[in-house]
């Protein structure tokens, strides 16, 4: 059995943000050190467990580590589940998510932009788990707490297609522009220049570095820092 992590940098990104933005609004509880044990060692676990899906030739050690990191989060997620058996309601959200998921990586297509999309949601409700699981309550923040993540979330899904996958597209290059455009100056227009100041850098790093050969070890590196920036902003924003 091999130790691996995941090098995808976009997907940590999304996978702490939510976490994080969750508990900081909702109050942190000793139970989100097992939640976040569960919570990265889910995502591990069925991120290999595609790798092994979409194998031709399938390799009984990579399932070993699937398995092993499946165990690692049952056994943390338990006691978490035992304290607040709601908190299951967020895991059948995430199922038909999961299993879109589990589709593009057998179809060996999981660079498809609605494989980005479904995996960005499940992510966005993890976000909202956390928030509960501090709060303890059902309200109208859960739903700030999933659609402000997910809107950063979904430019960045654009902007890295530009980036490396979708360089010569100018569909996908309109599409990155018109919605980090549209994002900004609608939150300007609602008067909520907090919101607006969260996506602002996303829009400059969008329209500035198109056409730039930019490594992908910097672009991973500024989409941290942006994310960095972007859970301070909306921390502040949910929290007051």
């Amino acid at each position: 059995m091999k130790w691996m992590i995941p090098k995808q940098h976009g997907a940590w990104s999304m996978l702490i943000l939510p976490f994080l933005l969750g508990g900081n609004v909702g109050g942190w509880k000793l139970a989100h050190i097992p939640f976040a044990i569960a919570w990265l060692f889910v995502y591990m676990g069925t991120f290999f467990l595609f790798q092994y899906v979409k194998q031709r030739k399938k390799s009984q050690e990579l399932l070993r580590t699937v398995t092993l990191y499946l165990l690692i989060a049952t056994i943390a997620a338990l006691p978490v589940f035992l304290t607040e058996w709601r908190l299951i309601w967020f895991v059948f959200a995430m199922l038909p998510f999961g299993l879109v998921n589990a589709y593009f990586a057998k179809m060996k297509d999981e660079r498809n932009v609605w494989n980005d999309v479904s995996a960005v949601t499940s992510f966005c409700i993890g976000g909202v788990a956390s928030y509960y699981l501090g709060a303890r309550v059902v309200d109208g923040t859960m739903v700030w707490l999933f659609v402000l993540p997910y809107f950063y979330f979904l430019g960045s899904i654009f902007y890295v297609k530009t980036m490396i996958r979708e360089k010569k597209s100018q569909t996908y290059r309109n599409v990155s522009w018109g919605y980090h455009v549209l994002l900004v100056m609608a939150f300007i227009v609602l008067g909520n220049p907090l919101l607006a100041l969260a996506y602002a850098p996303s829009l400059i790093r969008a329209i500035g570095f198109y056409g730039k050969q930019v490594p992908i070890m910097r672009i991973g590196i500024i989409e941290i820092a942006n994310s960095v920036f972007v859970l301070i902003c909306l921390s502040a924003y949910l929290y007051v």
